[in-house]
């Protein structure tokens, strides 16, 4: 790997940090949010987050049951 490549990976990384989201409950959308060992919480609210709300988890486990044959 070149020394252009560490860094391009580099900058796409800390871009993809930056704008992580998970689902807050009391704000009721997508926030940022800050991590530790065990859980997420809001940088808004302070609140516990997730990965998704309740009907995008409901679709990305459809999806993956609708495509789980293609990755065996």
């Amino acid at each position: 790997m070149t020394d252009a490549n560490r860094k391009q990976d580099l900058t796409t990384s800390h871009a993809e940090f930056y704008t992580e989201q998970k689902w807050c409950d009391h704000c009721k959308t997508y926030v940022r949010f800050l991590m530790s060992v065990n859980h997420s919480y809001c940088i808004d609210c302070g609140g516990r987050v997730r990965l998704f709300n309740r009907n995008d988890s409901r679709d990305f486990q459809e999806t993956v049951q609708r495509h789980k044959w293609q990755a065996s």
